[in-house]
């Protein structure tokens, strides 16, 4: 379907940023023009008035060049085959980089300001700013001079250089080998339908998209292992020159998070991996095999149960399952489901999978729905986002709206978990009830167990590293075997091509991001938990949580939920309901 033929009704309406193009155009040249009258405050923020005003004009146009990205980008993502579109992403990015570019010496003259704290009672409007400035307080020691600081921002594009050369080499020139299934059928394999491939029924499809998928990698295995050797030096390098113990306490301070919670997550993991090992039996027994193999790990176990899920179904299950969350979430969710603020339907050129961006005016869901369960928990996981930034922009000035990466999964999979339940509830069908928590067991082993595993391995490479060893593409393998054997136990053969995971995983050039997927899920597990029994207090202070922005720090955040990520309980907690499920499982699959 080409984009021109998309039903109105089922496209977002962008018109609500920018009416027409020529606002648009109209607000790039305000911003060039509110950048260059804030250039006089360089080497004139002395005091609390002077430091005031150029707050104040900053964050409108820290709004406006946010608005402006976020338009462009939206164009482009409804459909990267228009040139036009694409140009005019280019003259946006050009604009609000030389502006950042031009603004970037507020940070390095508030840091010269040694009595900042008393500025707050001198000008009462500073208060409004005064996270925003702690903040940035809160990494002077490890800011350095300014000229250091110029020529580190000068090196940005060659520290990105690994990772851009992995997405070419990953997404350009990895080919891979067709695929045959049992009835001979020679089909094609991508990394999109690799997937699909692992969820058949069919072993020889899955066998054979396994194999020829890690056979290509292994032909770029040094390649991949130079690039990410390369990532690691780079952050060992700066991690080094700010002054920080090692890397990951770097990625994570940048967040306001101990590097503890990194670890606690790592460690209970450990501590609780046996309830992993039981649903990998459960796994193996009921695919009839002695011993799993790692393409049988993604197939579903409920058979011939297959529920078309129109969109319309999808979205009122999806409100339905929030309705605890009271009136004002409520109206503005099915506000959200009925006036365009969602891209719903594939068409040619637009931008696969699923992502919700908020906007000041209000935020933005780009679908590709295709009717299935996978489908409706996607809408309910970006409306999670998307009431997120909602709750963010209403109750935060623009300054404190744009909540961390750390929260960010919480409200989208909490989402997930209320959805899971309305429908475990509705259902009388043994079938239905054993496939959803089938999925359900899916999502606590890709998101929780996985995830956690990957941050090990990236854990494990940087601490290699420290120690001035090269990450060899045998180092690397032998790493990923030896998580992937202690993570799924006895009834899993750690096949070989598996070792080669990490050479194709992108997360890995984030720079510690993959921990924060696991510790999400915890949280939002243990949040969803508290919102179903129903108490009115919990539910306030949930709300509370997503009006917050990053009015605190994320660790806060969560404690405002009522959850404490600084502790290992939630994961714990979560475990144990995946363990639950587990049992429940294994019953209903086996009961006659």
């Amino acid at each position: 379907m080409k984009r021109n033929e998309q039903l109105i009704e089922n496209t977002w309406k962008i018109e609500d940023i920018y009416p027409n193009l020529d606002v648009f155009y109209e607000e790039l040249e305000n911003a060039k023009k509110q950048s260059k009258e804030l250039l006089k405050y360089k080497d004139h923020l002395k005091d609390a008035s002077s430091l005031y005003a150029y707050l104040k004009k900053y964050e409108e146009l820290s709004e406006r060049l946010y608005t402006l990205d976020c338009y462009t980008s939206l164009l482009s993502d409804q459909d990267g085959s228009n040139a036009f579109y694409q140009d005019l992403k280019g003259k946006a990015n050009i604009v609000v980089t030389e502006i950042h570019s031009q603004q970037a010496f507020f940070e390095v003259e508030l840091l010269k300001l040694s009595d900042v704290e008393t500025y707050f009672e001198k000008e009462p409007g500073l208060k409004r700013y005064k996270r925003f400035i702690q903040d940035i307080y809160r990494l002077k020691p490890y800011t350095l001079s300014m000229e250091k600081e110029e020529l580190l921002a000068g090196c940005q594009d060659i520290f990105s250089s690994s990772e851009r050369a992995f997405y070419i080499l990953n997404d350009v020139d990895t080919k891979f080998e067709d695929v045959i299934d049992a009835k001979g059928n020679v089909l094609p394999l991508t990394t999109g339908s690799y997937v699909d491939y692992l969820e058949s029924a069919d072993e020889t499809l899955r066998k054979s998209a396994f194999e020829n998928m890690y056979a290509a990698y292994g032909k770029v295995q040094n390649t991949m292992a130079s690039l990410l050797n390369s990532q690691c030096k780079m952050l060992k390098y700066q991690s080094d020159l700010r002054g920080y113990s090692n890397a990951l306490e770097a990625s994570t301070n940048k967040n306001g998070v101990p590097s503890s919670v990194y670890k606690n997550l790592i460690a209970q993991v450990h501590k609780d991996i046996a309830p992993l090992h039981k649903y990998m039996n459960v796994r193996k027994k009921a695919l009839n095999k002695d011993k799993l193999n790692m393409y049988d790990l993604y197939v579903p176990l409920v058979k011939e149960f297959d529920k078309k899920i129109t969109f319309e179904t999808a979205k009122q299950e999806a409100l339905a399952s929030v309705s605890l969350l009271g009136k004002e979430y409520v109206e503005a969710y099915e506000k959200g489901l009925n006036s365009r603020w969602i891209d719903v339907y594939e068409n040619e050129g637009k931008r696969s999978g699923a992502y919700s961006c908020g906007v000041p005016c209000h935020p933005f869901v780009l679908l590709n729905h295709t009717d299935t369960l996978r489908s409706e928990f996607t809408l309910a996981h970006e409306m999670g986002h998307a009431m997120h930034s909602y709750m963010s922009f209403k109750h935060q000035p623009f300054i404190d709206s744009d909540y961390k990466i750390f929260v960010a999964e919480v409200a989208s999979t909490c989402n997930e978990a209320l959805l899971m339940h309305y429908l475990l509830e509705r259902t009388t069908d043994k079938k239905e009830r054993a496939y959803l928590i089938n999925y359900l067991l899916e999502q606590y082993r890709g998101t929780m167990y996985r995830q956690a595993m990957l941050a090990e391995f990236e854990m494990l490479i940087n601490e290699e590293v420290a120690k001035n060893n090269t990450l060899s593409a045998e180092l690397l393998n032998k790493i990923n075997h030896d998580l992937n054997a202690f993570y799924y136990g006895e009834d899993v053969i750690v096949d070989a091509p598996i070792d080669l995971e990490w050479a194709k995983i992108p997360h890995l050039y984030m720079n510690f991001y993959l921990y924060q997927y696991a510790t999400s899920f915890c949280a939002s597990m243990a949040i969803s938990q508290k919102l179903l029994k129903g108490n009115q207090e919990d539910i306030e202070n949930y709300l509370n949580f997503l009006k917050g922005g990053c009015s605190k720090s994320p660790i806060d955040l969560l404690k405002m939920a009522g959850v404490d990520m600084t502790s290992p309980q939630p994961i714990h907690d979560a475990i144990c309901q995946f363990d639950q499920l587990v049992d429940e499982f294994d019953e209903l699959i086996n009961c006659k």
